[in-house]
């Protein structure tokens, strides 16, 4: 088509449309049931700003009252943080956060809530002493994290338990030698895994845990042969599954998905491997895990063998690291340069977890209060307040967060206090179940504090950037 031609059209398009607009009626015209509408002329040559798209234009008035309403908002927020920053900070079970950064344990919060909605599971191990054995405090942990995350079992279990704990029963059979970083046993340069410790089997053994719920069962192994093969029997239904691995040696991680949660389970053995633990979980969440070390001072972490400890950890998705140690250093301190040396030691643990597990939180715990005899007198060790503060500097000078369990106890003379209640036991040293029970739930005061701080922060957060968006 000629371009006057088109422009003829153009026209005549625009004539046609005017001569309707001017003549259509103004209420319009009724055919039937349905009413045809068409713009006025006037209202096509004299578009107001809503027509013109520019809703988006704010009045001087209308932007102040936005602007205050944003400073309201960025000022509640302040407030509310200060406020809980007071809490942190105050608490009589307070964590002590690294260069004071309350968002310490964000990263942790963060990966939990997204294990809770993408059906996966990530772990708290719990590291320490004998004050930990039985599943104390670990246990109060745990019920606290399943309770805003989910999750459920027990978490990493050894395949022989040599304590028994209040949350699970296990049985074994004999055929195992054990190889343990601390204490009295077989030694192993190799490295000891996740536990500081494994089990060997050679041949045939069988192992079994009770009295728990699991749907998710993760064997933990190192094959030395390659014909390693693992059956798992179900205790409440009728399934069986036998998990074999390729003919390669080295590390490896067994899984059962099982189809129903259950409240036992048995596991027969063939060939030759280190077994260093069963992950026990059920549901999506939250795994914490007891690891008791009769015994150890917490200093045996850069023995365990670097690339074993690294990849048992980022496999099994571990998101925080607690250890708990001093009470067993305390009575052989006879000066504070010994003190010294032994806080330097557990600086160096720190850093070595650190580098196998960048960005992951680390929480130290420092010993409880300790009696011993004193010139005839039950007192606290002479050297342990000043342990207690060199621990919590050095843990702190290393980017790691600290919790003081001397300090929440009351401090010099507080365990005698603690043993008259029915807190602590007659050895002046370990918590009763009831004493071990308060402990665990200071801690979990002192977490439950950081977690709203998390959430207020989180949540004010939203709102500010919700009330910038409207505003723009």
């Amino acid at each position: 088509m000629k371009i006057y031609k088109i422009v003829v059209f153009i026209f005549a398009a625009i004539l046609i449309l005017g001569v309707a607009c001017y003549f259509f009626p103004e209420d319009g015209l009724q055919i039937g049931s349905t009413t045809l509408r068409f713009p006025s002329l006037e209202r096509i040559l004299t578009r107001s700003s809503a027509d013109t798209g520019n809703d988006s234009i704010i009045s001087p008035e209308t932007m102040e009252e936005i602007l205050a309403a944003r400073e309201q908002e960025l000022k509640n927020r302040e407030d509310s943080l200060n406020l809980y920053k007071e809490l942190i900070n105050n608490h009589i079970s307070r964590i002590y956060l690294p260069n004071d950064n309350y968002a310490y344990f964000n990263a942790f919060f963060e990966k939990a809530a997204a294990a809770k909605a993408s059906g996966t599971c990530v772990r708290v191990v719990h590291y320490g002493d004998s004050q930990i054995e039985l599943d104390r405090i670990s246990s109060n942990l745990r019920t606290f994290f399943q309770s805003k995350f989910g999750g459920g079992g027990p978490g990493l279990l050894p395949i022989v338990q040599t304590v028994p704990t209040a949350t699970v029963s296990q049985w074994a059979s004999e055929s195992f030698t054990c190889y343990t970083s601390y204490g009295i046993g077989n030694r192993d340069k190799a490295g000891y895994g996740i536990m500081a410790k494994y089990y060997r089997v050679v041949g045939s053994g069988s192992c079994g845990v009770s009295r728990t719920r699991a749907n998710y069962v993760r064997l933990l192994l190192n094959d030395r042969v390659g014909s390693f093969r693992a059956i798992l029997k179900d205790k409440d239904h009728e399934w069986t599954d036998t998990a074999r691995i390729d003919s390669s040696t080295g590390f490896k991680i067994l899984e059962w998905h099982l189809p129903a949660s259950t409240s036992g389970f048995t596991m027969n053995f063939t060939g030759t491997a280190d077994l260093y633990g069963l992950m026990v979980d059920n549901g999506s969440g939250v795994a914490v895990d007891n690891v008791p070390m009769r015994g150890c001072s917490g200093t045996i972490f850069t023995q365990l063998g670097s690339d074993l400890l690294q990849k048992s950890f980022q496999r099994t998705d571990v998101g925080m690291i607690i250890l708990q140690y001093g009470g067993n250093a305390m009575p052989g301190m006879k000066s504070k340069n010994g003190v010294d040396y032994y806080a330097q030691n557990v600086g160096r643990q720190i850093r070595f977890l650190k580098q196998l597990c960048p960005g992951v939180p680390i929480l130290f715990i420092g010993p409880a209060d300790m009696s011993t005899r004193v010139q005839g007198e039950l007192r606290s060790y002479p050297l342990l307040s000043y342990m207690v503060e060199a621990l919590r500097r050095e843990v702190l000078a290393n980017g790691v967060a600290f919790w003081n369990i001397y300090e929440v106890m009351g401090g010099d003379g507080s365990m005698l206090l603690w043993a008259r209640q029915g807190l602590a036991g007659t050895d002046y040293v370990h918590f009763t179940p009831a004493g071990a029970t308060k402990v665990g739930n200071y801690l979990v005061d002192a977490f439950a504090t950081i977690y709203d701080y998390y959430k207020v922060d989180k949540q004010t957060a939203a709102n500010v950037e919700k009330a910038a968006v409207s505003s723009n």
